[in-house]
């Protein structure tokens, strides 16, 4: 299913660090177990230009950075990255609250996509889900961003809280100009009021990464088949324990030194045991995650639409 020549599209978590506080995010629901972890470590622009290139990656299309625990802005070399990147499709989901207007001014005239969390209309509405955000700091660099050439997606997740809003920011993004506005249905209730939409159960394993030739880099420099085997690598990471079944596959497969691009070439990973492993449990005792996941299909539900 994956290798070299196949991968079209590679999700990046570029560090550990984040300027805010979700209530469901991975950072705050797990803190307790992977705090040890969290704004310490990234990948270089070294790194990067060694691990992620047209040699290793021929037919790479899109590189989307976002990651599980991370603001992909706050990285200090991220315009440098970028730049190693020209010519490919680049897409950046950020709060929207960092750095400066000038910064965000760049970032739009490199013509790049920016998916903005922006989950209300006020800095009241926004900081209920995305705390430590702010509304204004926000705003201008949108205003920044797409008056450069940016091209910006308003995403809002919806709550109990906000749902009553989507409308009025459905219009407040069309006024600014920005090109999407995406809902978000997450499938993610920790906070015990995310709003949900079930999607049909599948017959069989569907993996969501497998069909768009897609792949998956940690911050660690550790390389999986999706984002959401992210979450259960981060906490074997962090805890050196290992407890789920996708978490004992890991280990049993070779661990960091098998799986991580620090020790092993790409082609050797995607063509490694913990990649077919993965795919071979699809057929006779599907790796949990896999299952709840790609089978019963608890995922977020996006529902996109053009505002231009």
């Amino acid at each position: 299913m994956w290798s070299r020549e196949s991968v079209e599209w590679i999700d990046i978590e570029l560090t550990s660090y984040c300027n805010i506080d979700c209530p469901g995010c991975f950072r705050q629901v797990k803190r307790s177990k992977v705090n040890n972890i969290l704004d310490k470590d990234i990948l270089t622009l070294k790194q990067i230009r060694k691990w992620v290139n047209k040699k290793n990656f021929p037919n790479c299309k899109l590189i989307n950075f976002c990651g599980s625990i991370d603001e992909p802005t706050l990285h200090p070399e991220i315009l440098d990255i970028l730049t190693h990147f020209d010519g490919v499709n680049i897409n950046i989901s950020s709060n929207g609250s960092t750095k400066t207007k000038k910064f965000w001014s760049d970032l739009g005239s490199r013509k790049i996509s920016v998916f903005f969390g922006i989950d209300g209309v006020d800095q009241k509405s926004l900081e209920k889900y995305r705390i430590g955000s702010n509304f204004k700091k926000v705003k201008e660099n949108w205003r920044a961003f797409i008056a450069s050439g940016g091209k910006a997606t308003w995403q809002f997740i919806a709550f109990d809280h906000n749902e009553h809003l989507i409308d009025e920011a459905k219009a407040l993004a069309k006024s600014e100009g920005f090109a999407d506005f995406r809902l978000i249905y997450s499938h993610r209730n920790e906070n015990n009021e995310s709003k949900t939409i079930q999607r049909n159960e599948e017959q069989n394993i569907v993996c969501k990464y497998g069909e768009q030739n897609r792949i998956f880099i940690s911050h660690t420099g550790v390389m999986l088949p999706c984002c959401f085997l992210n979450s259960e690598f981060l906490q074997t990471y962090a805890t050196n324990e290992a407890f789920t079944d996708f978490q004992l596959l890991y280990e049993n497969t070779g661990g960091i030194l098998s799986n991580n691009l620090k020790y092993s070439e790409p082609d050797e990973i995607l063509n490694g045991e913990l990649f077919n492993s993965v795919i071979k449990s699809w057929t006779n005792k599907p790796i949990s995650r896999c299952w709840t996941t790609c089978k019963q299909a608890k995922q977020d539900v996006f529902i996109g639409e053009q505002l231009k």
